[in-house]
């Protein structure tokens, strides 16, 4: 089996049924829907500090896992930054 992965600069490259049906039900943050609407409204942007690059995972017969990422250029809003820990 040959597996290739790859990372993504935008869910727009992964159907929204194809993402769902591998985080499933249970966990709405990671819904294609949620993240997807993160990156359409500009929250998720290399100008915010929060550049989208998912991962997939695929073979020859499709999609085979998904994991959301993000290029993070600054600490901003990191709690143990703002707080001096």
């Amino acid at each position: 089996m040959e597996l290739s992965a790859e990372f993504l600069p935008s869910l727009d490259q992964v159907p929204a049924a194809d993402w769902n049906a591998i985080t499933g039900e249970d966990y709405p943050f990671l819904r294609h829907e949620f993240l997807h609407g993160l990156e359409q409204t500009g929250c998720t942007t290399a100008e915010t500090g929060w550049q989208p690059c998912h991962l997939t995972l695929r073979d020859a017969e499709g999609l085979l896992a998904v994991l959301p990422l993000y290029l993070k250029s600054h600490s901003y809003g990191e709690y143990v930054f703002d707080w001096s820990w």
